[in-house]
């Protein structure tokens, strides 16, 4: 049988399916609430109406909020309402948040009063308020009359009567390089992505989905707040991937079955965590960055668990491919999930590989660009990583094509010399990065929160290794901490920038 994916779909619909078939069952938990189907549904109608008196039937409504239960009562209440959520992402800094703002032309922003006081965030706020209307949560919950209770009850026992039109959703690429880009996903998108993935890996109604990550992070968004709703499987929103020591003591008490989580998050998890409370973990996922060597091995020694390695972008909603229980091949970011298809170009001084273009249900519908407006997507997506897919089928990402530095003519892979920096020094905790050389073109310098390391050491290990000494970075600088993007990733653009000064 074929897998078909629907032309029209609207998640909030497909929720209410769900919630129909589920009444009582446990569906969403953060720290401090948890929700049935049916009290979810309740909260999500009384949301709806709520939006619509404070904010009208404007078409994009920003959401600035934390990873809590909370946000998804938001996200399917606009759903309903066939509005766009626009999901800022707080890490990014004020001018780029604003920068967002205009690019979604946002006249609203949802956010709570006590999240901008727990992540110091007046600041911002201030800033976003000379732009846009700013609504508080708290006020929206604390305006709920005994109508609206009345009102969102008799509309869940209705609810799936009538048909909701399509609408979008709209994240944002982390703007390192230019004004971050909004990334327009259909729900169409979101859910054949989700239908794709269930598909390709086998997902039971009693898997349990621990997600630290944020929703502005399409994986958060797609696999930890609208996957569950959709498949029947409950997901406990956990507030920051930050808190190394708790989260693995969380996911025991929560019994979580699936957890994903990005190389730098699991390195620092397996720091505290015990095996037994990962016990009864039974799919772990890495994606977002490549997984280091060091920290695959440590999983399977400290605790026997395989990490599966999965491929996706922010324009895919976000799943390209993954490794599976049944069919795993390490060093690769797996097979591609159902009705997706790919091709490799060639890119001139490139030996190996190529850039890596897709297509299928579940990319985007296209981007907002600051001061231009919607473009829409090829019909190819360039990936803009090099990649090759060997006889099986697995996809082997070389680098970004932005990752690789021109020196003396030649591409030099940045992803290698790291990958070099492992197996000199035992520890994948180095980052290479590139700027401009007068006389080279360009050069490499190399951070390391390591206090132990031997540029001679590592210079004799390339030759060790017969490879070209453009492999051997100019400098290799000692750190305090790797900065990160929201979504758990090196920030090379600001390592970039450090190297540059």
């Amino acid at each position: 049988m074929t897998l078909q994916i629907p032309e029209e779909i609207n998640l909030f619909d497909e929720m209410v399916k769900q919630a129909k078939l589920h009444p009582k069952k446990v569906i969403i938990e953060d720290m401090q609430s948890r929700f049935t189907y049916k009290k979810f549904l309740i909260a999500v109608n009384i949301m709806s109406k709520k939006i619509l008196e404070s904010a009208g039937h404007e078409e994009r409504i920003g959401l600035f909020l934390p990873n809590v239960a909370a946000q998804a009562i938001v996200l399917f209440a606009l759903f309903k309402n066939e509005q766009q959520p626009c999901l800022l992402n707080f890490t990014m800094g004020t001018q780029n948040i604003i920068d967002c703002m205009e690019t979604a032309s946002l006249q609203t922003v949802i956010t709570s009063r006590e999240f901008v006081k727990k992540a110091d965030l007046s600041f911002t706020l201030d800033e976003m308020e000379k732009q846009v209307k700013i609504i508080y949560l708290e006020d929206l919950t604390n305006g709920i009359s005994t109508l609206h209770k009345i009102s969102g009850l008799v509309e869940s026992r209705v609810a799936g009567l009538k048909k909701r039109k399509m609408s979008d959703v709209i994240l944002f690429t982390s703007g390192t390089e230019a004004k971050p880009k909004g990334v327009v996903l259909t729900h169409r998108n979101i859910y054949a992505n989700i239908v794709q993935v269930k598909e390709y890996i086998e997902l039971n109604e009693n898997d349990r989905i621990f997600n630290p990550l944020p929703l502005f992070h399409s994986f958060g968004m797609t696999v930890g707040a609208i996957l569950p709703f959709i498949l029947n499987m409950k997901s406990f929103l956990y507030p920051s991937p930050l808190n190394f020591r708790d989260i693995p003591k969380a996911i025991y008490k929560d019994k979580s079955t699936l957890f994903v989580a990005t190389n730098f998050f699991f390195a620092n998890y397996a720091r505290f965590a015990t095996k037994k409370q990962f016990q009864s973990l039974r799919i772990v996922v890495a994606g977002a960055e490549k997984l280091k060597e060091d920290v695959r091995e440590t999983y399977k020694e400290k605790f026997g668990i395989t990490i599966l390695e999965g491929y996706g972008a922010t324009e895919t909603s976000p799943i390209i491919s993954l490794n599976t229980p049944q069919h795993v091949k390490e060093g690769t970011v797996g097979r591609l999930i159902p009705l997706m298809e790919a091709k490799v170009a060639r890119v001139e001084g490139v030996s190996e590989g190529g850039n890596l273009l897709l297509k299928g249900p579940n990319v985007m519908k296209g981007y907002l660009i600051h001061g231009k407006g919607f473009v829409p997507c090829a019909e190819w997506y360039n990936t803009g990583d090099i990649a090759r897919i060997d006889e099986d089928g697995f996809i082997h990402i070389i680098a970004r094509l932005k990752r690789f530095a021109k020196i003396a003519g030649e591409m030099i892979s940045l992803n290698k010399v790291e990958e070099l920096a492992l197996e000199c020094f035992g520890t994948s905790d180095f980052y290479a990065v590139s700027i401009p050389d007068r006389r080279k073109g360009e050069q490499i310098i190399v951070f390391t929160t390591q206090s132990r390391f031997s540029p001679r050491e590592f210079k004799k290990f390339i030759k060790s290794r017969k490879m070209s000494m453009l492999y051997m970075p100019s400098e290799i600088r000692q750190i305090a901490e790797v900065p990160l993007l929201g979504s758990g990733k090196p920030n090379y653009w600001r390592l970039e920038k450090l190297a540059k000064e």
